[in-house]
């Protein structure tokens, strides 16, 4: 039988570590968490819900001096090089074009580390990816080893794999940590992106992201993934869902009331219920400030609809076309969230578009932080202060060029 099949027919049965093959059996001793109830709660900073645990957040920023634009990027090398022999790093990236990357990911391995890579199979034609495959091999009964999803689809879901995170049994003294960033391992995204990185120190987010990467690794091919784990304070969904979408379900929830603002910094917005759901909020009395690279023509008709009570909502982009670009996909809910006043924080690797939440292999944590949200606030306090402003009401102020040309952002009604 093959490894992929053997290891979907196991992660099915829940069976022990023990008899998973050799390259698997310590990402699997983490364990499977059960899906629970998939709110997320309010918590102290840095609280979580098995055990010690610590989160932190991590902002690049391209063009500013070389510690800014390598935040992200230099952490993750910490981060491997912290990763002692016998410890295991797992890795899902769509796009790994970083040599240097690939050049640390290899060292550890040289050290006794066990590395497991699954990519999105753009990257095969990536010099990077060669020589990770050249020093790791590809044979997944070895303890490290690097993979592909299939050609023109995502190791999961119809379209690709747009995952972006690293896992890591140990790194430097803390043990079960998942970093979830917007960030590919590509020099771009140091560069020429604004990108943000969460880490988080916690078994049971540890083993539902092994989950997901086991899952992945098998190829458990499905139109309908939608997993949503809550561990502790931290709610995780994965993709690709069948229908509906977290960000809409959270919005949902939100309650105007004492003066609720909402912050968005996304890639691609072209989800039209999102947007339409914005407008909604804004018009009830939120606060509703939006920053993108690249926006959907639908969602951008519902977003300046006219007759909005309360002059809707601040948009702005700061595209490509200008060397750097929005590549963040975070909302920040300062406010009346399900009946409490609290700050939440969402963030991944999906762009807000029908593929991302409907296609693509991709993972998202939501959670209630204050000091938290506090930092992702200024974050997007710096990356609104660079971009260009629409006008509220007028969608032919949004440049041709900042239109994202998917099938997703065809022309369509206002409702």
């Amino acid at each position: 039988m093959r490894w992929t099949a053997r290891l979907a027919v196991l992660a099915v049965c829940g069976l022990a570590a023990g008899t998973l093959p050799p390259g698997t059996a310590a990402l699997a001793a983490a364990g499977r968490p059960p899906a629970g109830d998939p709110r997320p709660v309010a918590a102290r900073p840095g609280a979580g819900g098995t055990g010690n645990s610590a989160v932190q957040s991590i902002f690049n920023a391209p063009q500013a001096g070389s510690a800014k634009r390598e935040a992200i990027s230099g952490h993750v090398a910490r981060l491997i090089a912290g990763t002692p022999a016998g410890g295991t790093i797992a890795v899902a990236m769509y796009h790994f074009s970083s040599l240097d990357t690939a050049r640390q990911l290899i060292a550890a391995s040289r050290r006794k580390v066990h590395v497991q890579v699954v990519l999105d199979h753009e990257s095969a034609a990536y010099a990077a990816y060669k020589k990770l495959r050249a020093g790791l091999g590809a044979d997944t009964q070895k303890l490290s080893w690097v993979v592909t999803c299939g050609r023109d689809r995502g190791c999961i879901g119809p379209s690709f794999n747009h995952n972006k995170f690293f896992l890591f049994s140990s790194t430097r003294g803390t043990a079960n940590l998942v970093l979830q960033t917007s960030a590919n391992a590509t020099d771009g995204a140091r560069d020429t992106q604004w990108n943000d990185a969460l880490t988080i120190h916690d078994a049971g987010v540890y083993a539902a992201y092994l989950r997901y990467f086991q899952d992945l690794a098998a190829q458990h091919r499905t139109g309908d993934y939608h997993r949503t784990v809550q561990a502790g304070p931290y709610r995780i969904d994965f993709f690709p869902w069948a229908k509906g979408d977290p960000i809409s379900d959270a919005l949902d929830k939100v309650s105007c009331a004492g003066g609720t603002r909402l912050r968005l910094s996304v890639g691609h917005l072209t989800w039209a219920p999102i947007a339409k759901r914005l407008w909604k909020l804004d018009d009830e009395g939120c606060r509703v400030q939006i920053v993108f690279d690249q926006v959907g023509r639908r969602a951008a008709r519902r977003l300046t609809k006219p007759g909005g009570r309360h002059g809707n909502p601040e948009i702005r982009y700061l595209s490509e076309n200008a060397r750097v670009y929005a590549h963040s996909k975070y909302l920040l809910i300062d406010g009346d969230y399900q009946g409490t006043r609290q700050k939440i924080v969402l963030t991944g690797s999906p762009n807000y578009t029908d593929v991302g939440f409907h296609s693509h292999d991709e993972a998202m944590i939501t959670m209630a932080d204050g000091a938290l949200d506090d930092g992702y606030a200024a974050n997007f306090d710096a990356v609104f202060a660079r971009a260009h402003a629409v006008k509220a009401t007028d969608v032919n102020s949004v440049p041709e060029a900042v239109y994202d040309q998917g099938g997703d952002s065809v022309p369509g009604p206002v409702e």
